[in-house]
């Protein structure tokens, strides 16, 4: 995110004043109040009110059809996190431009920070960013979420098993793909075998586009795929290109009103995939069928051609033998 002086200095008065009359509240009005829990992902977010319900004012900073990398940085973010009682962030690259400019435009001395590491689009990073998101709140806020730890979870547990039966039953591990790089761990994690990763599509050059529609051509890749996020129409032409299917995954829940939470994403995102695939076997299945059909044809135009060449030349000798018979008659 690229911001001014001009207008940092804009949000950082905007934060203060908001924060001002935050602090002329009376302590009885801030006791009654919800806390305020402020997420830099809807990844962290959507977990938080899985945890919270209506128990606590979640802000989420970044939308979830952007990339991270595209925040812009609002009076009303300021506001939340002068207010806010934790803030939850990844600390991946996308947030590192505009976090601490914003942390410290809130002016909240007493805001509990808290990193979630690791990657979270696979079912195990999902697991750990549950327990330590459900960790850091049951101590924070003195609440006994072990019990929603557990259920959460196992539900994490139970959309991955039925992913990978169905990618078994599918048979993807025999399937090539090419995939954005920030959908390729979990590509690979349902079972399919990715033979290039690309970077955004605006930092790819000519030459980048060609190498990866040569990697798809020599490998038969049935899947392009790409991050909702970043791109939703980049893969398309090279699918196109190379008879492959494209398909578009969300890095994201609450991107889409079907993957509102993780679970919910991994089922949409495998679903995408499988259906892709699905897709591909039909397209070589109709694909071989149009080429047998051809060769049908070719084999009995070949045939026709050559009962037409023996007719001839028994029509020629049948007249020839007329033509000798009659003479011997005279």
């Amino acid at each position: 995110m690229k911001i001014s002086k001009i207008a940092l200095v804009i949000l950082l008065a905007i934060g203060i004043l908001a924060t001002s009359v935050y602090r002329g509240q009376s302590t009885e009005e801030r006791v009654e109040e919800k806390p305020v829990i402020v997420c830099t992902t809807s990844v962290l977010g959507s977990i938080v009110r899985e945890f919270m319900g209506e128990e606590a004012n979640v802000t989420i900073l970044v939308n979830p059809s952007l990339c991270p990398a595209d925040y812009d940085m609002k009076p009303g973010d300021i506001y939340a996190l002068s207010i806010a009682k934790i803030l939850f962030y990844h600390d991946i690259p996308g947030e590192k431009p505009w976090l601490g400019k914003l942390i410290e435009a809130s002016g909240n001395t007493g805001l509990k920070m808290i990193k979630v590491p690791g990657t979270y689009n696979t079912p195990e990073g999902a697991k750990s960013c549950i327990r330590i998101i459900g960790g850091n709140l049951s101590e924070i806020l003195q609440v006994d979420l072990s019990d929603k730890i557990s259920q959460m979870t196992a539900n994490i547990d139970s959309v991955a098993n039925e992913i990978r039966a169905e990618a078994q039953a599918l048979g993807v591990s025999d399937v090539n793909v090419i995939c954005m790089k920030w959908q390729k761990t979990f590509v690979e994690w349902v079972g399919f075998k990715v033979v290039a990763a690309y970077d955004p599509p605006e930092t790819l050059s000519l030459g980048d586009i060609q190498r990866l529609i040569n990697t798809a051509n020599e490998n038969k890749v049935a899947l392009i795929v790409d991050n909702l996020q970043v791109s939703a129409e980049f893969g398309s032409e090279i699918a196109s290109e190379v008879g492959a299917v494209h398909v578009v995954l969300t890095n994201f829940p609450g991107a889409l009103p079907e993957a509102k939470n993780l679970a919910e994403m991994f089922r949409y995102n495998a679903r995408r995939l499988f259906d892709g695939l699905i897709k591909w076997k039909i397209m070589k299945e109709a694909s071989a069928l149009r080429a047998e059909n051809d060769s049908l044809k070719n084999q009995v135009l070949a045939y026709q051609t050559a009962t037409a060449a023996i007719t001839t030349v028994a029509i020629v000798e049948l007249a020839l033998l007329l033509m000798k018979t009659r003479g011997r008659a005279k």
